[in-house]
């Protein structure tokens, strides 16, 4: 089970109580079927903390920083995957993931981590390009 002080610990700030327990609700219905650990690595970002991640990768031009990402409402989450098992199981569980209400960013972008949020993206995918 995935724990609130296990995403505390990765975020920056506290999220909306409301994203919380909705996102420990989700994932955790989740992690009970993927049936092995799953280590957070963010969740929930404040702006500044978004903008510093980004100015890390050499980004600093405000329109090119996703300003409307869903770690920035608490309604995503990362978690650790350098195998690619996660996203593998993702990938062989579309089924799962729409009757629990999950969204992923595509793979081949995450490589070593997985990306779930709890609101469809803009294009209404379930694995969508971030």
């Amino acid at each position: 089970m995935i724990l609130s002080k296990e995403l505390l610990k990765v975020s920056s700030g506290t999220p909306p109580a409301d994203a919380m327990f909705e996102m420990l609700k989700k994932i955790n219905l989740f992690r009970t079927a993927y049936g092995k650990p799953m280590i957070p690595t963010s969740y929930y970002r404040s702006p500044e903390k978004q903008r510093e991640i980004y100015a890390k990768k050499g980004i600093t031009d405000e329109s090119k920083i996703p300003m409307g990402s869903m770690h920035l409402k608490g309604l995503a989450c990362d978690f650790g995957d350098s195998k690619g098992e996660l996203d593998d199981f993702c990938q062989k569980n579309v089924a799962l993931l729409e009757n629990i209400g999950l969204w992923v960013e595509a793979p081949e972008y995450t490589k070593g981590w997985c990306h779930i949020q709890i609101r469809p993206p803009k294009s209404l995918k379930r694995f969508f390009i971030p």
